[in-house]
């Protein structure tokens, strides 16, 4: 049996289903402030919950000890973040230190949605957000010194793909937002100075590096992202769209470009998937 934390979110959900797919048993813990019950994979079994809550819920609802916690179900936005220190505190911060001590104390595997903020210059303090995921990031690996915590912490780059407009606010991801803007005939909103450069990554290949880093014997730390790479302007091209430019943002980094090499030295996986057929879906 595998837990996975942010089980109805965009990447969880789309790791639930490739987890069934495999033929495992999946125990989803998700309190769905992003999530949504709509996406919901047959045979996943959902539990409502705050993933600090962990080791009640496990005992709860499986019989077995898990094989695997995959660790999704974080506060996942930038700019909010500066308001919503308090998500940050209790989410990002305290109930991810319950789903480590978790694993510690059962000899259990943690595979960690690290964030990708923390390659960018000073990225790591750029925002609560970013800060709060680089501080987990080193709790793991102190883990791991002090107690021999199993851990894979995988690095997410701009997904797009099936159930990417989960969060549905305004701050789901860029390629669903743009979307939205096409669809409605509205201009894309760029945001300044429109120059700042990102991978961009399909979930399923995402997914895959993380089953991929969950098999992995050693420790270790891995950027699931495409080689693809464009800056705002590129990525209007792409949509074939007109747009406009809003201010900037606060916490937003002008430059977030993962290297894969490593990555794909150590998984033997590479993304293949690219963001111009997923964009060109519908037209033919």
């Amino acid at each position: 049996m595998i837990v996975v934390t942010g089980g109805a979110g965009f990447i969880g959900t789309n790791l639930c289903k490739k987890l069934k797919e495999l033929g495992y048993d999946v125990l989803s813990i998700d309190d769905y402030s992003s999530g949504k019950m709509k996406n919901h994979i047959t045979d996943v079994k959902y539990v409502t919950s705050d993933c600090k809550n962990i080791d009640t819920v496990v005992s709860k609802f499986s019989k077995i000890k898990p094989e695997m916690v995959f660790h999704l179900g974080e506060y996942s936005k930038v700019t909010p973040s500066f308001k919503d220190t308090d998500k940050i505190i209790n989410t990002n911060l305290y109930s991810t230190a319950k789903v480590i001590e978790y694993c510690k104390d059962n000899n259990i595997k943690l595979i960690y949605a690290g964030s990708s903020t923390k390659y960018a210059n000073d990225g790591a303090n750029q925002s609560p957000y970013a800060f709060s995921k680089a501080k987990n990031t080193e709790l793991i690996k102190n883990y791991a010194k002090w107690f021999d915590l199993k851990y894979s912490i995988c690095y997410f780059y701009n997904n797009y793909g099936p159930y990417q407009d989960t969060c549905n606010d305004g701050w789901e991801t860029v390629i669903s937002i743009f979307e939205k803007q096409k669809n409605k005939g509205i201009p894309l909103t760029i945001v300044k100075p429109g120059t700042q450069r990102r991978n961009f990554t399909y979930v399923g290949d995402t997914v895959d590096g993380l089953i991929a880093a969950s098999r992995v014997v050693e420790n270790g730390e891995y950027q699931l992202c495409s080689e693809e790479s464009f800056n705002m302007f590129e990525l209007a091209e792409l949509f074939n769209h007109n747009f406009e430019l809003i201010p900037e943002r606060k916490g937003d980094r002008q430059h977030g470009i993962g290297s894969y090499e490593h990555t794909y030295d150590k998984l033997n996986w590479k993304a293949n998937n690219k963001l111009k057929n997923w964009i060109n879906r519908h037209e033919n």
